[in-house]
């Protein structure tokens, strides 16, 4: 075997074992590390937000507080600090204080998760809300798989990738 085949191997299995902690997780089976029970701890519901240090937050931790909670979460980043919002089990829904700092530039929305089984698809709600923060593209991660996807803003965009 070549380097190339040893790395697409490390791929697969690490691959594979995401999709097993997080169905551990979402069964009951196995619990979340010490490190995201504390960021769950200080959004534990529904509509919380907390601010943590800039950075420190990853999109595969919003896969393991989706499995542990079966709710969404979205993962907002600015300059100096990153903000996990807990949605509901369909949606992230902002207050007003978010979407004024999403739309005036002082955040981003850097990824937030689905519950999606075989490939990943953004919902025209999540091309909308790009749209209406003015953001281009964000990343979505399915807590099932612990597969990601860039998406953008425009639907269109899906059919020209790759093709030239």
């Amino acid at each position: 075997m070549g380097k190339q085949d040893n790395e697409s191997l490390t791929i697969l299995s690490s691959s594979a074992s995401i999709q097993k902690s997080l169905e551990a997780i979402r069964n009951g089976d196995a619990g979340l590390n010490d490190r995201r029970k504390s960021i769950l701890a200080r959004t534990p519901y529904s509509n919380d937000w907390a601010a943590f240090e800039h950075e420190s937050i990853t999109i595969k931790d919003l896969a393991y507080l989706s499995a542990a909670t079966h709710h969404e979460f979205a993962l907002l980043r600015g300059k100096t600090k990153d903000i996990v919002f807990h949605g509901t089990d369909r949606h992230c829904k902002f207050d007003e204080e978010l979407l004024t700092l999403l739309k005036t530039k002082k955040l981003r929305l850097i990824a937030h998760t689905h519950p999606d089984f075989d490939s990943i698809k953004p919902s025209a709600d999540d091309r909308d809300f790009l749209k209406y923060i003015e953001q281009s593209k964000s990343i979505i991660i399915s807590y099932i798989t612990g597969y990601t996807m860039e998406f953008t803003n425009n639907i269109f965009d899906d059919f020209t990738k790759g093709s030239d």
